[in-house]
């Protein structure tokens, strides 16, 4: 992938700019069993917000709330 590239966030539906591996979503500290429950989920990328989300427990594996 060159650059980054325009996505559409599938969960919230906001768009975000994704720039695809070593980007900044591998800073945010998501484990494997998240990256599991998001791969099972969803085909694409999710935003900051929402993989922040994920991160923190708020919504995933570890979350009782859809969204």
């Amino acid at each position: 992938m060159k650059g980054p590239v325009e996505k559409v966030c599938e969960h919230c539906g906001q768009p975000f700019r994704c720039g695809g591996y070593q980007c900044w979503c591998g800073t945010l500290g998501i484990t494997e069993h998240q990256m599991d429950w998001i791969a099972a989920r969803y085909e694409d990328c999710l935003c900051r917000i929402c993989l922040g989300k994920v991160a923190a427990g708020e919504l995933g594996p570890q979350s009782s709330s859809i969204f």
